[in-house]
């Protein structure tokens, strides 16, 4: 699977749970999709460009507390390995 992706599909998970709602996908994928080829870049996306486009969608913004957690979360991903969601997904899948 491409790493832009996967780096994709892991910030609108780990941001839908900071939230505690469910961010569309779509509108995060076009203020996101420049900013996936380094985890630095998207870590820096978290500042006013996230603050901005949670505006646009109608979401309060993030709590620095929370801000930081995502930003740490982002810049320790790596998309060469799997996560533990995918190791079980795949492990349950035969099943």
């Amino acid at each position: 699977m491409d790493p832009n992706r996967r780096r994709f599909d892991h910030f609108a998970i780990e941001l839908s749970l900071a939230l505690g709602v469910r961010v569309p996908r779509h509108p995060l994928w076009l203020a996101v999709a420049e900013n996936l080829t380094s985890a630095r870049a998207l870590a820096l996306f978290c500042g006013k460009p996230l603050d901005e486009l949670l505006r646009s969608l109608g979401l309060a913004p993030m709590a620095e507390r929370e801000r930081a957690r995502l930003q740490r979360e982002v810049l320790r991903f790596d998309p060469a390995r799997r996560t533990p969601e995918e190791v079980f997904s795949a492990l349950f899948a035969g099943a």
